[in-house]
């Protein structure tokens, strides 16, 4: 849960005169008053919010007007307000999302000042535990001030710690470099931990924490944090001037300059590690590069990604990327045996997180099926088949078990819709949402839902469905654990405008809006960090390039999130996609995402023909992964919804994709 972090700036303040009373409405106050807390004019800050107060005294999001110029107050060493200010305002504002923010931020600056005393009584109530800060401060009073006098520092306590400091992104925030130095100071971090965590560092590309935990090594001086930046701006340099011995710390660097050079060029590094390194290492430094070999082989899509991956069994420590791109070999390969051997030595929060969406644990029932284990496979199967997600469906269809819906839970009332109607936290979340602040509309909306009955859960949808929030509806009804509403779950809004577009271009209606809803999830005013807009999620220059192929002559760049033109443009360019790629729904997903080229790119690798499944499951790219399984997945789903009567099959749609089909040569599509 993160507060807009555009209102941690905090420059000098910049005096401006009151704005005319009689020129401003409380929105436009509220929302001049967050762009003078943005450039840290608290003063004109105070002015708009008494005018947003004037305006309308019950203004829906009053609290943020007292709670947006404290957290910055919270942030400063000389103007933070008093521990009993504090107090007030989140006894006043009690069971809200805003309370929790107030909360954190104030823990925050409580630990800052070593005050673990109150920290300590004030950190139970605090509802939500995901900023890493806090939870790092938690552990850190925990260590200094009870346990380690009792010594009584539990295994829990280190385990939860050194999941907190295995985040490299963590590490650079104040309360967990504080765990970090406290527990590297009295020896309860290993040598091996922090190389370990110097690794994951360099994967993630984040230097400065590379040299956060170099400089917390038992034996550390400033040498191998220099050697780090080195490193980091040019491995095959700072080998080149390595001598042939190894000295401490050495094979550590050698393993992170040679992963390094393998994100670029996985052959010739595997060429001169073998050439010049691989003898001179440890049996175990040895299986991590060819890890990383593999992992970076398999990005690349390099045949010799196998071979690698068998030199790497013994590796341990390794990013999860590299754990997953050693499994996605042997699928690609149809090596089970190895899949197997890879599985085998998985990480622990690894094999548990497949068991909440099935992903390997599917893959893991494939390969036992090929060794002959039989029952062991039906069981694995048995165990995801009733996820409502790509693995669960596959697993369905491997025993032999029909794609169905659950069974619809009866409508919520309208008894039921109105108490949610009262919620304070969705009538601030529409607020939000009129003021085009959505990321905070969408973290009110979510605020009660975790403590909801699925009863509730599903009013709280069908009034998400009724204002047209569909994404919160959607978001809302996939939350339910024993009723289920796959109406709610699998909406179709505009279906009049959508279907007759799919069907002049002659596309699958359920295929359509299953991409959709992955896409914006229905949100028309959607627009990506990279500049996609609308409910089909067009870049700028693909609706240019289609608007001038279909000939739409009156076409300008402001029309791009237009629904009836968003529509037409998508299906347009879906359809030439799909015309490219031979019809495959799958490869034209693939490219929908990730562009036309890629998607022929990863076709034309394959060694031979393979299920839809199995392609979907090595397209290197994790998002382009990601989304087409869940488009396909989803366009089962819609299929269900809209026809319930006829029978539905994932493997069928996925089909089976080969480099033999005729491909032009070249594309002009983006």
């Amino acid at each position: 849960m993160a507060v807009d972090t555009a209102l941690a700036a905090q420059p000098k303040p910049v005096h401006r005169a009151p704005p005319a009373p009689s020129l401003i409405t409380a929105d436009d106050a509220f929302l001049a008053m967050r762009d003078a807390l943005k450039n840290g004019d608290l003063e004109q800050a105070a002015v708009l919010g008494q005018r947003v107060l004037a305006l309308d005294p019950d203004y829906p999001l009053a609290a943020y007007i007292d709670y947006w110029p404290m957290s910055q107050r919270l942030k400063s060493a000389t103007a933070a307000p008093t521990d009993d200010a504090v107090r007030a305002f989140l006894l006043a504002n009690e069971g809200t999302l805003v309370a929790e923010f107030a909360r954190r931020d104030w823990l925050l600056a409580l630990a800052r000042r070593g005050d673990f005393q109150t920290f300590d009584a004030e950190y139970p109530a605090l509802r939500t535990r995901d900023d890493p800060q806090v939870e790092c401060y938690a552990l850190v009073s925990r260590y200094l001030h009870s346990e380690r006098h009792l010594e009584q520092w539990s295994e829990e306590s280190m385990l939860d710690s050194k999941a907190a400091l295995a985040v490299p992104a963590n590490i650079n925030g104040e309360g967990c470099t504080l765990l970090l130095s406290v527990l590297a100071a009295e020896n309860r971090i290993t040598e091996a931990d922090l190389w370990e965590w110097v690794r994951l560092a360099s994967d993630a590309n984040l230097p400065a924490s590379m040299k956060r935990y170099a400089l917390a090594l038992p034996t550390a001086d400033t040498q191998a944090a220099l050697a780090l930046d080195a490193i980091t701006n040019n491995p095959a340099l700072w080998l080149s001037r390595q001598g042939n011995d190894a000295i401490a710390g050495q094979h550590e660097l050698w393993l992170i300059a040679l992963s390094r050079m393998a994100r670029a060029s996985p052959a010739d590094t595997a060429a001169l590690f073998e050439a010049r390194y691989a003898q001179r290492m440890t049996p175990l430094a040895r299986s991590e590069v060819y890890a990383e070999l593999a992992g970076a082989g398999f990005r690349r899509q390099l045949p010799e990604a196998n071979d690698w991956t068998h030199k790497a069994l013994d590796a341990r420590g390794m990013p999860e990327d590299v754990w997953s791109s050693e499994l996605r070999v042997a699928i690609r390969d149809n090596d089970w045996t190895l899949y197997r051997a890879v599985y085998d030595r998985l990480p622990a929060e690894m094999k548990r997180a497949s068991a909440n969406d099935g992903g390997w644990t599917y893959w893991l029932a494939r390969a036992e099926r090929a060794r002959n284990q039989q029952q062991v496979a039906t069981d694995l199967f048995r165990s995801i088949s009733g996820q409502f997600n790509f693995y669960g469906q596959l697993a369905s269809e491997e025993l032999g078990l029909a794609i169905t819906l659950p069974p619809f839970a009866p409508t919520a009332t309208e008894a039921e819709v109105a108490v949610a109607q009262k919620q304070l936290a969705f009538i601030r979340a529409q607020r939000f949402y009129a003021l085009n602040l959505r990321s905070l509309g969408n973290q009110e909306w979510n605020f009660p839902l975790k403590g909801m009955t699925d009863r509730q859960l599903l009013a709280s949808a069908e009034l998400a469905r009724r204002l047209q929030i569909y994404d919160r509806a959607v978001n809302t009804a996939e939350r339910t654990s024993r009723e289920h509403d796959f109406r709610l779950r699998f909406l179709a809004p505009y279906y009049d405008e959508m279907r007759p577009k799919a069907a002049e271009e002659s596309l699958d209606l359920d295929w359509v809006y299953g991409l959709i809803r992955q896409e914006s999830r229905f949100v028309q005013v959607a627009r990506s960090s990279a500049g996609a807009s609308g409910l089909m999620q067009l870049m700028p220059a693909t609706a240019k390039y289609v608007a001038k192929k279909i000939g739409m002559t009156d076409y300008s760049a402001d029309q791009v999130s237009d629904l009836g033109t968003n529509l037409t443009l998508g299906t347009s360019y879906l359809r030439m996609v799909l015309d490219q790629l031979d019809g495959v729904e799958v490869l034209a997903t693939a490219a929908y995402n990730a562009g036309p080229g890629r998607a022929r790119s990863w076709r034309s690798v394959l060694a031979k023909n393979v299920e839809g499944a199995v392609f979907a499951e090595t397209i290197p790219f994790p998002e382009t992964r990601d989304y087409v399984k869940k488009v396909m997945s989803n366009a089962v789903y819609y299929a269900l919804v809209f026809s319930p009567a006829e029978h539905q099959s994932l493997k069928a749609r996925m089909g089976v994709i080969g480099n033999d089909i005729a491909l032009p040569a070249r594309s002009d599509l983006p």
